[in-house]
């Protein structure tokens, strides 16, 4: 889950708790949002909206990246694809795509990510059962006919080939090999081509009977829906799926915070980059939604904290003029939560002149983890850098009025709602505004202790292949290894 967009989106919903609900429906602390759980352990969360006539329905599993194996990389994705190739009721992709058109369907989707797969579309709210019994034969009775499965492993490795010289996905590939040395798959739900290419039946049916159960699962509906029908619907619907009879091992093990035991250097030519700047990029382990407690909220508000142009780490940097960054715009700090694989970024752009962008960087560098972090560190700064009790407030303010614009309609509220729900439990969600005040600048400076100062990460530089052959000599003398679309890959190994 990783990105913060979802966290800048949480605020005004979580303010305020709701007095009343249903005598079967647990309560949260958001507006007419109402919590279920089926005796099968299937949840649902309904939100009333009655703004327009319509009415959001989503279906997610905790399953995707973070269940994967090196043998079986990727089959979450490639099941994705086979939910709309046909099930009990609507046998062929032609039948699901004429029923979601009858339905009103404008827009569907799926997706799978590295702690969720989900599957969501929008009907008109009194077709709400038809919505909902769509949803129920699609995950629950998939055919997984032999020619749609062949036909669709080429187009799941089509998609993948296509993105293997993305600049974004080579560096994120790069640092999953990196910083999870022991398990680099788990972060690369698309998986190897070679896997797709050789996936049988029998995998995806040991995925459907395994993750795709009731008591790992959960169903979200919002707009002009009541609770207690909806309730009742998914009841009727959804309440004959069985779980298997074992149980389902769906903890997972936090990888190591401290995998490498040097900063591992790393230079990437790539003409997405102009010539006249070169961008580093440092990244370390943060902390995990499953295991680290309050320091996911300590993390979350010193990222939001370093938005701030007028925070330490950013003037610090600027008031270095031999690193060459032209303004607050080109510094960026951020931790981005996930359920098992949490990370803490530092990245700067620099601009390029006649001196050695490798004895630039490791200055740099040297320049983040000692006098940077050593500040950030210390309680004794915590005004000067940027999180004493006024700065702390005014990001509470700043979350308030963001979620303003962020929340305003019932699909987005659920599917933040549902990313939470996988990556960090719907606690997350409701509870954020109240974790959060409760960080101190304390915890925040103990988050860059424990994660930034006392665990060596990843220094990508990107540069300009032309940059980079005028340097060359100097990159090899510093040790720096050369990033391509090749050797990023666990699988190319």
């Amino acid at each position: 889950m990783s990105s913060r967009s979802f966290i800048k989106s949480l605020n005004l919903f979580l303010l305020l708790i709701f007095a009343g609900t249903f005598s079967f429906a647990e309560k949260t602390t958001v507006p007419n949002l109402y919590e279920f759980t089926l005796n099968n352990g299937l949840e649902l969360f309904v939100l009333e909206d009655d703004s327009a006539p319509l009415a959001y329905i989503e279906i997610a599993v905790k399953c995707g990246g973070i269940h994967q194996t090196k043998e079986n990389a990727g089959l979450f994705h490639l099941y994705e694809h086979m939910m709309f190739k046909g099930n009990k009721k609507f046998k062929t992709q032609k039948e699901v795509t004429q029923e979601m058109n009858s339905l009103g369907v404008a827009s569907w989707n799926g997706s799978t990510g590295i702690d969720r797969v989900n599957y969501y579309f929008t009907v008109p709210s009194n077709l709400l059962k038809r919505g909902l019994e769509f949803w129920s034969y699609a995950v629950r009775f998939p055919l997984l006919d032999e020619k749609e499965f062949e036909n669709e492993k080429k187009v799941v490795v089509s998609e993948i080939e296509g993105g293997l010289t993305e600049p974004n996905r080579i560096l994120f590939a790069k640092n999953a090999k990196e910083l999870f040395p022991q398990s680099p798959w788990k972060l690369d739900p698309s998986g190897s081509p070679d896997t797709i290419k050789n996936a049988t039946l029998e995998d995806l049916k040991f995925i459907k009977d395994n993750y795709y159960i009731p008591s790992n699962s959960a169903v979200f509906v919002g707009g002009d829906v009541k609770a207690d029908k909806v309730y009742s619907l998914v009841k009727r619907i959804f309440g004959g799926w069985k779980n298997p009879s074992g149980n389902l091992k769906n903890e997972t093990v936090s990888p190591s915070k401290a995998p490498l035991e040097s900063i591992k250097k790393i230079v990437f030519p790539h003409d997405s980059i102009s010539g006249e700047f070169s961008k580093l990029i440092y990244t370390v382990r943060g902390p995990d939604a499953q295991s680290d407690g309050m320091d996911i909220y300590g993390a979350e508000l010193w990222s939001w904290l370093m938005d701030n142009p007028e925070n330490s780490f950013t003037q610090m940097c600027l008031g270095k003029k031999e690193f060459n960054i032209p303004d607050a715009q080109y510094i960026a700090a951020g931790y981005s939560m996930a359920r098992s694989s949490g990370l803490i970024s530092l990245c700067a752009v620099m601009e390029n002149d006649d001196s050695s962008p490798v004895l630039r960087t490791d200055s740099l560098l040297d320049f983040w983890l000692n006098e940077c972090a050593d500040s950030m560190a210390d309680i004794t700064n915590a005004e000067e850098n940027g999180y004493g009790s006024d700065d702390i407030s005014k990001i509470m303010k700043l979350q308030e009025d963001n979620a303003v614009f962020s929340l305003e309609t019932p699909s987005a509220c659920l599917n933040l709602l549902s990313s939470c729900w996988a990556s960090a439990g719907e606690d997350y969600f409701f509870n954020y505004s109240e974790n959060t005040a409760k960080i101190k600048d304390e915890d925040i400076c103990a988050v860059v202790e424990k994660y930034l100062k006392k665990s060596n990460g990843t220094a990508i530089l990107l540069v300009n292949p032309e940059v980079y052959k005028k340097w060359e000599q100097d990159f090899t003398n510093g040790s720096w290894e050369i990033l391509d679309e090749k050797n990023c890959r666990w699988w190319n190994e």
